[in-house]
């Protein structure tokens, strides 16, 4: 059948109606749609904000109940439809450990769980834990507020805040907040009761500053442990790893050495120096060399060390017949000899050959035979560009720099040029050649001629004083303050 012009016009009319409407229909429910997601995924970043915010109340409430300023705070926290918190005693842990503090000797100085306090929703979390605020989602981990670790001019200062309950609560939540018990001191530690310090499991090195020898690691086991190896980069140069499988973030602080009295190492062995200053640092260095069987006669001793192109050593030289100084009364001379060289081909020699063997910064007592030397002293030694032994630990056949510039500006009169035949003392020598050897070095001993030092020299009896300013570098710790903050958090 054909229809009319007039009919055909009616039916395409219709098709049109019908057209416009369904695609009006599919645009709405697009509109309807994308709306709604956007709608969602707006809702979602509302709540994750709220949640921060509460937490972050959280934590400021929660540091004042726990560093004992007040024992019991309360606070709203906010919520969502799909979302809740819940209070946990065993989510985390933190462990200090004092390691190698005394020949490979470890001490766990504290180890407990740290608790949190959780807000989760399907797809996100923000937990308080360790005195701060951490964030999970799809994107990652990341800190809200920073935990209670206070790192400043090496000194560690560490309240471990551990929530000690446990409760759940959603929709609107109160959260009252309670100190558990007194803040209890970790380290330093004094006995209790009674005078003196909680020692070590090895009953000799106690729970006192500073912090000597080895390392203080500090491991955080956490869901967020990223964001706790993150905020110990920005805290501190130690060295910080992480355990993806065991979950955990680890730092390590090196112990600054200020040695203090030493003990004579064996020949070519060394005092281990770590974090001593870089400007001119030294402030007493001394030792007391013993005799052995085999007497001290023409024997030469020094201290050596290097790194890198650097070198430096200073070399004492008893000469021969100091046996008829001391039974006879024959004069007798010790001398002093410090080389320097830092790779650009030339060295410095400073000497003094004439230090009075019974009076002098470089002296032997006659009742014990035992040298006294003090490198810190005022005596004066000579830039001549020639020394006058020739047994030395290291190799010193470069050409002599004929005017060596010290350029540590402020320090011990620098900056100063020296020509040959200029004099400057023991002391300078001492601290500004060691300078260059900061933060962390190993200072060896040697006697000599060829081994017979070793017959000549009582290691076991002889001792020694070093002192020095140690660096603030953020790589090392002096002293460390922890205490243990307990906390319950009822939710309502």
């Amino acid at each position: 059948m054909r229809l009319s012009e007039p009919d055909r016009r009616a039916v395409s009319s219709t098709l049109a109606v019908v057209l416009l409407l369904g695609m009006t229909l599919l645009g709405t429910g697009i509109i309807v749609g994308v709306g709604s997601s956007a709608l969602s995924t707006t809702q979602q970043s509302v709540d994750a904000e709220r949640a921060e915010q509460s937490m972050t109340q959280f934590d400021a409430v929660t540091a004042m109940v726990g560093l004992g300023q007040t024992d019991r705070e309360s606070l709203t926290l906010q919520s969502s439809a799909d979302g809740g918190y819940t209070v946990s005693p065993d989510d985390g842990w933190l462990r200090i450990k004092h390691w190698n503090y005394s020949e490979e000797k470890d001490e766990v100085v504290y180890n407990a769980s740290l608790g949190s306090v959780t807000y989760r929703t399907e797809t996100s979390a923000v937990t308080y834990q360790g005195g701060g605020v951490w964030q999970r989602s799809d994107g990652g981990t990341s800190m809200v507020s920073p935990p209670e670790f206070h790192y400043r001019d090496a000194t560690l200062t560490l309240p471990v805040v551990r929530v000690r309950n446990t409760d759940s609560a959603s929709g609107r939540v109160r959260a009252i907040v309670s100190r558990r018990d007194e803040v209890a001191r970790v380290y330093p530690h004094p006995k209790e009761p009674g005078p003196g310090w909680k020692t070590y499991d090895d009953g000799v090195a106690t729970y006192r500053n500073p912090v000597r020898n080895g390392s203080v690691n500090v491991t955080v086991h956490s869901e967020f442990y990223r964001g706790w190896a993150e905020y110990f980069r920005t805290r501190t140069t130690g060295n910080v790893t992480v355990d993806h499988d065991a979950r955990t973030a680890t730092l390590e602080l090196a112990t600054v050495g200020m040695v203090g009295a030493f003990e004579l190492p064996a020949k070519n062995e060394g005092i281990e120096i770590r974090g001593m200053a870089s400007d001119h640092p030294i402030r007493e260095f001394e030792v007391s060399l013993a005799k052995s069987n085999g007497g001290n006669n023409n024997m030469d001793f020094s201290f050596y060390t290097t790194k890198g192109s650097k070198a430096y050593e200073t070399v004492v030289h008893v000469p021969k017949g100091i046996g008829n100084y001391c039974q006879n009364g024959k004069e007798a001379d010790m001398t002093m000899v410090v080389y320097y060289r830092n790779g650009t081909g030339t060295q410095h020699v400073w000497a003094n050959d004439s230090i009075p063997a019974g009076t002098g910064p470089v002296s032997i007592d006659c009742s014990t035979e035992t040298i006294a030397v003090n490198y810190t002293s005022d005596m004066p030694l000579t830039y001549d560009g020639s020394g006058t032994t020739d047994e030395t630990a290291l190799t010193w056949d470069d050409p002599v720099d004929s005017s060596p510039s010290f350029n540590h500006s402020g320090e011990d009169g620098e900056n100063t040029t020296f020509v040959p035949g200029d004099q400057t003392t023991s002391r300078h020598l001492t601290r500004h050649y060691l300078s260059f050897f900061a933060p962390e070095f190993d200072l060896n001993a040697w006697h000599g001629p060829g081994n017979s030092g070793k017959a000549r020299l009582d290691v076991d009896e002889s001792t020694g004083e070093l002192r020095y300013d140690t660096t603030a570098s953020s790589q090392y710790i002096t002293f460390l303050h922890v205490t243990e903050n307990n906390v319950t958090v009822e939710l309502s």
